[in-house]
Formats: structure tokens, C-alpha cells, sequence
């Protein structure tokens, strides 16, 4: 891969400023995304190379995930890489957009999200684990309706890299953590964690429930909350779908990706939407007649 000096880039604007990383845009169009200190002491504390990361060719073969052009060096130290600015919206911004009738087409949804699953599956299949998957900034709805993941040095690369962000979104990470379900005890990841991912965003994007929330207590009802609950308030009766769930959230059973129990769901379900306060809405769905 090409590589760039930090100090050639004598003109640029500052996008983002966050925690791990700061993102500018460059005089030529391109994105220059720099690590934080704090990303680079997690990389050597976990004894994996950002440099690695950045260089890694796995993700060449995935056209949806945004790649380096270029990696960014300071003397001999890679601090970051360019990239190319991606139009569209991120799906949080697309999920604000709908209107209260695209929030209850199950066509339109399941359409985005077998796209997402995909996508990962064809990253998985590669060697790709991508454990920032549910924070929904990353994943850019292009207006040709073509989906991209950003934040490539967030994900996971080969047998030798590891993780070193989660998605807050996931809840708890340091049960993710604990489990050897999802990494083999030295942080790196494996595919479960992508289904349990996918699980998550799938409900959250759907049908707007936080299934993190499983397990906890219900501060009205002083009882812990099950995945029976969530089906029941939804109103989907669907055991093999709901075990499935229960499955992939689970911190010991084998997962799977959920496409085909989603579209067997749009067969058999009308899906209604509720506003319930500013920007929350609440989704019923309700058996098809025969």
C-alpha cells in the first residue's frame, strides 16, 4: 500500500474529533483519519499492529467496506490512512428521515437489512469480524440504494489481528469479553459475535427494541425481562424465530444469521407503527389472514 507523511497534508478541514480517532477532509476530496494516542497504546497493550490493520488486504475482497487509499505515517509510525468520502446518509440519519408508513413496511426492511447480512456474511466468510457493527454511524446508505461499512480500522482482519473497539450498543462488553463463545481468550473474535450483532441491529432498526434489555429488571414489573416478553409485546408467535434469537444473544448457544426467519415473518405479519413521544415509536405486528 502507498504511503503517505502526515506532514504533506498541509491543508485540511476537521470533520470529527472524537475518543479514538480525529477525521479531516483533504483539499483533494479524500478523508484523512488519524488515530488517537489512547487507540494506539490499546493496539500495543493487546500486542497487535495498527500498522497491520491499516495494510491488511482481506478487505480488498469485500467492495461495501471502505478501504485505505493510502496509509498515513509520522517518521516510521503509522498514525492513520485516507480514504473516500462516501455520499449518502448513515443509517442513523436514515432511520430519523422515515416517515411513520415507511416505518412499518417489513418489505423495505427486510430489503436493508439482508443487505447488511450479507455483507457480513461475505466478511465473515473472509476472515473479517466486525465488532463495531452496531453502531449505526458506520454503515452508509449510498443513493443508489448500495450499502458501505466505514471504520475499517475499528474491525478485526485475519487470524492474527484483534479487536480493539466494541460497539457500545452491545451493551455489557465485558460479558463479550468473558465468553469464549466470541473470542478465542485473547480478543480475538470470532463470527458469533457478528450474529449477535446483527440480532441486535435487526431489532433495534425493525422493530425498535433494545434487546440488550433481556435479562435486566423491568422496573414496573420487578421482574426480569425474557426474550418471551419481547415477542409477546410484539405480537409475533414465532417459537423457531424467537429460539433463534434467544440463541444468538446468548452468551453459550451457537448462532445464526437471521434473514431467512425475517422474511418468513413479512410473509406471515402486517407491521403497524406508533408514535410514542418525540422521535420513539412503538411497533405491533399482527398475523395475516388466510
Amino acid at each position: 500500500m502507498q504511503r503517505e507523511e502526515l506532514t504533506s497534508f498541509k491543508n485540511k478541514k476537521i470533520l470529527y474529533n472524537e475518543e479514538t480517532s480525529q477525521i479531516y477532509r483533504l483539499n483533494d476530496g479524500r478523508l484523512l483519519k488519524l488515530a488517537s494516542p489512547d487507540f494506539l497504546d490499546a493496539c500495543r497493550t493487546l500486542g497487535t499492529s495498527y500498522e497491520l490493520k491499516i495494510t491488511n488486504g482481506l478487505a480488498r475482497k469485500i467492495p461495501e467496506i471502505v478501504s485505505p487509499i493510502t496509509a498515513v505515517y509520522h517518521k516510521d509510525f503509522c498514525l492513520g490512512y485516507t480514504m473516500e468520502e462516501i455520499p449518502g446518509q448513515n443509517l442513523t440519519l436514515y432511520d430519523k428521515e422515515l416517515s411513520l408508513s415507511a416505518r412499518a413496511d417489513l418489505d423495505n426492511y427486510f430489503a436493508l437489512y439482508s443487505k447488511i447480512e450479507n455483507i457480513v456474511k461475505k466478511a465473515n466468510e473472509t476472515g473479517i469480524i466486525l465488532p463495531d457493527l452496531c453502531t449505526t454511524e458506520n454503515i452508509y446508505l449510498l443513493p443508489n440504494g448500495e450499502i458501505r461499512f466505514i471504520d475499517y480500522d475499528g474491525m478485526q482482519f485475519g487470524p492474527d489481528d484483534k479487536t480493539i473497539v466494541m460497539s457500545t450498543v452491545l451493551g455489557d462488553i465485558i460479558k463479550y469479553i468473558k465468553s469464549l463463545k466470541f473470542h478465542d481468550g485473547t480478543c480475538h473474535f470470532n463470527s458469533e459475535l457478528d450474529k449477535t450483532s446483527l440480532t441486535i441491529l435487526l431489532f433495534l432498526i425493525v422493530f425498535n427494541v433494545d434487546l440488550t434489555k433481556v435479562g435486566k429488571y423491568d422496573p414496573y414489573t420487578k421482574t426480569k425481562v425474557t426474550i418471551k416478553d419481547v415477542f409477546n409485546m410484539l405480537g409475533i408467535n414465532d417459537e423457531i424465530f424467537m429460539n433463534k434469537v434467544a440463541a444468538n444473544i446468548s452468551l453459550n448457544k451457537k448462532g445464526t444469521y437471521l434473514a431467512d426467519e425475517l422474511y418468513k415473518i413479512i410473509q406471515n405479519y402486517n407491521m403497524y407503527a406508533f408514535p410514542y413521544g418525540e422521535e420513539v415509536y412503538i411497533k405491533k405486528l399482527i398475523r395475516k389472514k388466510n
